[in-house]
């Protein structure tokens, strides 16, 4: 929670320590720009989409194996499913979360009555807030299942109802997530210019809606706010796929949202470069190959296809070394010993995921693809052979289930270190199958671990937290 201070003087500060002072902030335009500033800074940290986030995403999957060499219980458990309630990445995760949630909350509650504020701007940031609100509780949701919801800051004394708050039900959840997102649809524009690009739009939050209903198994839903999103004409495919990566193109045609990161400030560098660099000193001094590419995962790929050289490489200048992600690194940016100040924004979510979020939902609603799925799916793959027409046909003639498999093995190809995977594999309910046959006899994974357990430090201060089944 945000603790700020309205006025203080030489004398003795009179202020109770448990209680929360920002009733005479929020009165300028500028204080209602820096307090949903505050709410994107959460979507940068460590604990968020600077590591935790994407990184959970990748090792508790068939995508990724945690580096044998890392030393990090952490991750390790995340990569042989032994977890435990006592894990700092779920626990950072969760803490970080309910950070945004709570700044969002005091931007929703503030904003909408500061007198001498321009109305649209107004109405800008108090969409940018729902916006931020639904996508920190859709991760949670997702993560966690049921979950505490608070909609409200809290007020200057802390009641034990603030403080001890019982989990909702993940129906409950996703109807606020779902109003959230209409809500900043309604009130987000198009685009942006300047300095204001990487702010959450129109297209972000509808896409969004398209996700949630996916997840949802509201097809008809889903493939209605993806059409929307197609139909506007504000994105598009690059023509190379390895132009997604470049910082020149940062907030460009293809991305709906991204999390910003820069070069020029060290405390605002990106991790996703260096977890995918091998260690190599005088070469990648700041690799850290936090994770490794399955052998499962490089084999999906079909013969030819240009995103597989795009998303990995094992060998540099003289050095050999196994299969290691190297996508997210701009060479045209920085040399090789430069990869640790990267600024690589995080592209929470591109054009390319609209459409196959288009034509599962299609698939799915009228028990087979049409048309206008196969041109969805067909658009990806078109842009994967990178000009060779001998490889990745075009799909045609599938039934039901074959264009489902295709076009969840086109997502894997399209998306691979996008924080994408192990969310795929629970809402498909395919999680223990393909971990298992990624590897091995490593990891065992359960049913209980469709969901994450209940941090054990937020139980022990929350006597009202249950835990889920299995931890």
């Amino acid at each position: 929670m945000m603790i700020l201070v309205s006025s203080c003087s030489k004398e003795k500060l009179d202020v109770d320590p448990k209680r929360i002072y920002y009733e005479n902030f929020y009165q300028t335009e500028e204080s209602a720009l820096n307090a949903v500033n505050a709410v994107y800074d959460v979507l940068g940290q460590v604990s968020q989409y600077n590591s935790h986030l994407w990184y959970i995403a990748d090792i508790a999957s068939d995508d990724f194996n945690v580096n044998p060499e890392l030393n990090d219980p952490n991750a390790q458990e995340f990569d042989r499913y032994t977890l435990e309630a006592t894990n700092n990445y779920l626990e950072e995760v969760w803490q970080s979360s309910y950070k945004g949630i709570s700044q969002a909350n005091i931007v929703l509650e503030k904003v909408p009555s500061i007198a001498e504020m321009d109305s649209s701007l107004r109405q800008r940031i108090v969409g940018e807030a729902h916006y931020l609100r639904g996508l920190f509780y859709f991760n949670l949701v997702r993560m966690y299942g049921s979950v505490p919801i608070v909609t409200e800051p809290v007020s200057s004394d802390l009641s034990e109802e603030e403080l001890y708050r019982e989990r909702k039900s993940p129906d409950d959840v996703y109807a606020l997530i779902v109003d959230d997102m209409q809500s900043a649809a309604e009130k987000l524009p198009d685009s942006y210019s300047g300095a204001n690009k990487g702010r959450a739009t129109w297209g972000a939050a509808t896409s969004m809606l398209a996700k949630v209903h996916l997840t949802r198994q509201n097809w008809q839903q889903a493939a209605n706010y993806a059409d929307s999103v197609m139909s506007s004409g504000i994105y598009d495919l690059y023509d190379d796929y390895a132009d997604n990566f470049k910082e020149a193109n940062e907030n460009g045609k293809e991305s709906v949202f991204e999390v910003q990161f820069t070069s020029s400030v060290n405390s605002e560098n990106s991790r996703i470069v260096i977890s995918g660099l091998p260690y190599i000193q005088g070469v990648f001094p700041a690799g850290v190959e936090m994770m490794l590419p399955t052998d499962d995962l490089l084999d999906t790929f079909e013969e030819g296809d240009y995103r597989k050289e795009v998303t990995f490489f094992s060998s540099y200048w003289q050095y050999d070394f196994e299969p290691h992600v190297w996508k997210y690194w701009d060479q045209d940016a920085y040399d090789a010993d430069e990869t640790g100040q990267s600024g690589a924004n995080f592209k929470l979510m591109r054009y390319a995921e609209v459409l196959l979020i288009y034509a599962e939902a299609l698939n799915e609603v009228n028990g087979g693809p049409t048309q206008q799925a196969y041109d969805a799916v067909n658009r990806i793959r078109e842009r994967a052979r990178n000009g060779n027409e001998d490889v990745l046909p075009d799909l045609e003639g599938l039934g039901y289930e074959e264009f489902r498999q295709a076009v969840w093995k086109e997502k894997r190809c399209e998306l691979v270190n996008e924080g994408q995977r192990w969310f795929d594999l629970k809402r498909t309910g395919r999680l223990i199958e393909r971990v298992n046959e990624a590897k091995g006899d490593k990891a065992n994974p359960q049913e209980y671990n469709y969901k994450f357990p209940i941090p054990q430090r937020e139980r022990d201060l929350n006597p009202e937290l249950s835990q889920n089944g299995g931890y």
